[in-house]
């Protein structure tokens, strides 16, 4: 059986053309803070592999990581593979290949080939500003790490998403103004410092920056 009969499902059905691709990623990952490499005879070649890609398999993974064979794992390097990625595309400022760069970057062609990340701490691109309201709390995975970022009153503050109690989801959480209440019981925790009324269960915070309209949380570069 072949890929594309073992998947069962494929979101770009055949006659795909590049101009395709380019319309339904574009969007997305504006939405993450990164736009296609401005070298355009690249970013063609790149996408021409992806169909290729697309016909074997049924969806676009990258072509430059081989696949496993395990479908939630394969998942991970579906074009555009950003989200899964985060705080490594970050350091390098651009995803592997360099399909897609940050999108401060003016010149793409010059993080072509680069694949050494930077030590010390990254800003990695959460979000853009006006997709979380005022009195919002976002969850976002970044690398091995599960931050919950709070827009209040336009100041974004960045914490880690998983209530010390039972281990509840505080991306999914209610805000009252500085607090976010935990959506499983209802423990609350400052979002500026992360600190709780609970002995022993205060959480990590995340500086924040916010640029040009992009929220970026700041985190230690990992290593490999």
């Amino acid at each position: 059986m072949s890929d594309v009969q073992s998947r069962g499902r494929r979101l770009f059905g055949p006659g795909t053309t590049v101009a395709d691709l380019k319309a339904y990623m574009a969007p997305f990952v504006d939405r993450l803070g990164y736009k296609f490499n401005t070298e355009e005879a690249f970013v063609e070649e790149v996408l021409e592999s992806e169909l290729e890609i697309l016909e074997e398999t049924g969806d676009i993974y990258c072509p430059c990581r081989a696949r496993t064979g395990d479908a939630k794992e394969d998942a991970k390097i579906v074009c555009p593979c950003i989200p899964f990625f985060r705080d490594q595309f970050a350091g390098l400022k651009k995803c592997w290949c360099g399909l897609f760069i940050l999108e401060e970057i003016e010149d793409g062609g010059e993080l072509l080939g680069v694949m050494e990340e930077p030590q010390g701490d990254v800003e990695v691109p959460a979000f853009l500003a006006r997709d979380v309201a005022p009195g919002q709390i976002r969850h976002v995975k970044i690398g091995k790490r599960d931050v919950a970022v709070a827009n209040v009153d336009g100041d974004f503050f960045a914490l880690s998403n998983v209530c010390r109690h039972a281990f509840g989801p505080l991306g999914e959480g209610f805000m009252d103004e500085h607090v976010v209440m935990c959506p499983w019981h209802g423990w609350r925790y400052d979002v500026r410092d992360g600190t709780t009324d609970h002995p022993n269960a205060d959480v990590r915070t995340y500086d924040v920056v916010v640029r040009d309209g992009a929220v970026f949380v700041v985190v230690g570069a990992r290593a490999g």
